[in-house]
């Protein structure tokens, strides 16, 4: 799909840092601690796995159903002005009521993480109903690509969930030996993160040509 290197990049670049940073800050206090290579809280597999973590959800629908956007990503089609108040609408503000509700309310992690995603889609929901049904089907699909990796990772190491999450901290609920709270997390933030490109952008699908 090389027409989506660039925005691909850009939308990297532009939230990428936001999950090594929360990571760093407030959720590996309550919610896990996996490992790097420097047995630091994080390094690069952090950016790598935020990488795939953005871009995945965001592109794997048009991939998969043959969609396309209506306008191609080139200056002229871009308004910054636009794009700059969804982002902030869409994660600026929630990223930041996430932080609050960690570090005042003293509210976990995983919790205050799907209370922000939850506040996005709502209010992308609100701006763009037309991308609903594409939201909903991303999410199923990161679920079917997700649960065979935490599979592999049992598979490997039963005792994977308690050396990686806190789950002293957490319900203790395991769903196919994944922490319940994950799976929340994967259905609220597939739904979130495919609306990116085209919520930020104000670009419209089509049917591939």
């Amino acid at each position: 799909m090389p027409k989506y290197r660039k925005p691909m990049l850009l939308l990297w670049l532009t939230i990428s840092l936001a999950w090594p940073l929360s990571e760093y800050i407030w959720m590996t206090k309550d919610w896990w601690h996996p490992e790097t290579i420097t047995n630091t809280i994080i390094w690069i597999e952090d950016f790598i796995f935020s990488f795939a973590h953005i871009i995945i959800p965001m592109f794997i629908y048009k991939l998969i159903f043959k969609k396309d956007t209506n306008k191609d990503f080139k200056k002229e089609n871009i308004n910054m002005k636009f794009f700059s108040i969804n982002l902030i609408l869409w994660f600026l503000i929630p990223f930041s009521l996430s932080w609050i509700l960690f570090s005042i309310f003293k509210i976990n992690s995983i919790i205050s993480v799907n209370i922000w995603m939850t506040i996005a889609c709502v209010i992308m929901i609100i701006k763009r109903k037309d991308l609903f049904i594409p939201a909903f089907l991303t999410w199923f699909i990161l679920l079917i690509i997700a649960i065979p990796a935490y599979t592999i990772l049992y598979i490997l190491n039963s005792d994977y969930v308690n050396q990686i999450w806190y789950m002293q901290k957490l319900s203790w609920i395991l769903f196919l030996e994944i922490p319940i709270e994950d799976i929340i997390r994967y259905w609220i933030y597939g739904f979130m993160m495919w609306w990116a490109y085209e919520f930020l952008f104000d670009f419209k699908l089509i049917e591939k040509k």
